[in-house]
Parts: structure tokens; C-alpha cells; sequence
């Protein structure tokens, strides 16, 4: 995209500490799943890691939390939506120093060839709607990163599978109701849990949302579990939750 596709109703919000993201008003914006996938990865993984991966970055929002907090020397994100990449190059071009050498490439990644590199920390947020489950947006950013418009959960486990090494670890987001549909196609990659943190969006709800989930390639006997409402029963920032963020550094 040339500088004269640059959206309108795009606008430059603060991220985490000194970083920004650029996001539109009417398009797809960072949320709940966005933070909880980076704080995840971040709780577990309090060392830097040589080679960080984001399976599809959108405009850069779990990408940049992840990096700002543990520094990685290398960093990899790709996205097939030329306008969310676009914002989130600009969003990287504007950083201060930071340390770590980040690219940001646009394809389909299931098409990527990472030519033999291992990546020791990957992230994913993908679509958790099918198509059929609801209305589908307008937008096409919007769409496309709701709802399973290219594919699902399961290419995502399986371009991760292949940037995994022994010692990796994947952090994917996506509803808890779906889990089984998420561990099994993780199974038939290799790829066992370790960990899960669940995250219902009030602490009154019966059940939780959405959980993150974390896949190693040594088996677990007793995987990592956490819960957490994002909210307490009147609405208000629960105090868990407040943790967590101020753990990723946001505000």
C-alpha cells in the first residue's frame, strides 16, 4: 500500500509504556484477547527470548506488548491484511530504541518458508468466530480478524508447529467453549499442553470466555493453570485482572 491508502479514521493510541499502535475507529481495535495472550507468554516466559514469532500481528498490538516487556533480539510478524500491516510498520518505525530487530512481513503464513529457524517464543490470536455463527462486519479488517474468513485455529497450530524447536512455547488465544477443537489439532502436531489460563468477562458468568492456551513439545504431566475474571460482579476492573496488566506494564 502506497502512503495515499492510509486510512482515515486511523489514529495513534497509546500501547504500553512510551510505545504506540496505530488503529482505526471503524476497523478491527486491540481488546481483551490482544492483552491477555501477551501477559500470558510474558508470566511465563520472564527471560528473553532469542527468536519471537506473532503468527498473524494485525496492527502489531500483542507483538509490540511482548516485545516491549521481555526485548527479544530477533522479531518476526506476519500478517496478510496489507492495511493492518501497514499501521503496525508505521507503529515500529516510530519506536524508540528498543534493542530488538523487528520485521514485519506481509503473507499468508501458512505459506511461509522460516527456512529452518526455530523460533523460541511464538504468539497467536486468531479468529474464533466460524463463518455462520453470526453477522459477519462490514469492514473487511473487522471480519477478517473475527471471524474465519481464511481458515481457523488450525493453521495457525500448524505453521507454529513448524517455527517450533524442543524447547519452544506457543500462546494461543480462542474461546474455551472451542477448547477441545484447539487441543486436538494441536495433538496432531506434536504439540502438548502446558498451560492454560482461563478468562471469564465477569466474575458472576457461569463459564469462561476465553482462554489462552500454552503448547510445548516435551508432554506435561500437570499443565499450568490460571483463572481470572476480567471484571467483578458490578463491572469494575477486577482486582486479578488489574494485576495482570500492570505485570505486562500497561496501565
Amino acid at each position: 500500500m502506497d502512503a495515499k491508502d492510509w486510512p482515515e479514521d486511523a489514529g495513534r493510541d497509546r500501547l504500553i509504556g512510551d510505545w504506540h499502535i496505530y488503529q482505526r475507529t471503524g476497523g478491527h481495535r486491540t481488546s481483551t484477547d490482544d492483552l491477555i495472550t501477551a501477559w500470558y507468554a510474558v508470566h511465563r516466559n520472564p527471560d528473553p527470548p532469542e527468536r519471537y514469532l506473532d503468527l498473524g500481528c494485525g496492527v502489531g498490538s500483542v507483538l509490540l506488548m511482548v516485545s516491549h516487556k521481555l526485548r527479544p533480539k530477533i522479531v518476526l510478524g506476519v500478517e496478510a491484511q496489507a492495511q493492518s500491516l501497514m499501521m503496525a510498520r508505521r507503529a515500529v518505525a516510530e519506536l524508540p530504541e528498543h534493542g530488538s530487530h523487528i520485521e514485519l512481513r506481509q503473507a499468508d503464513f501458512r505459506d511461509v518458508d522460516f527456512g529452518g529457524k526455530r523460533y523460541d517464543l511464538i504468539t497467536a490470536s486468531p479468529p474464533y468466530f466460524p463463518i455462520g455463527t453470526g453477522v459477519l462486519p462490514d469492514d473487511p479488517q473487522r471480519r477478517a480478524c473475527r471471524f474465519e474468513t481464511r481458515g481457523g485455529v488450525e493453521g495457525y497450530l500448524e505453521t507454529a508447529a513448524r517455527a517450533m524447536g524442543d524447547q519452544s512455547r506457543l500462546y494461543i488465544v480462542f474461546q474455551t467453549l472451542w477448547r477441545d477443537r484447539v487441543t486436538a489439532s494441536a495433538a496432531h502436531h506434536g504439540l502438548h499442553l502446558s498451560g492454560q489460563a482461563d478468562f471469564s468477562m465477569r466474575a458472576n458468568d457461569p463459564a469462561p470466555f476465553l482462554s489462552v492456551f500454552e503448547f510445548s513439545r516435551q508432554p506435561i504431566d500437570e499443565p499450568h493453570r490460571f483463572r481470572c475474571a476480567v471484571r467483578d460482579a458490578d463491572g469494575n476492573i477486577s482486582p486479578e485482572y488489574q494485576r495482570a496488566r500492570l505485570e505486562l506494564g500497561v496501565a
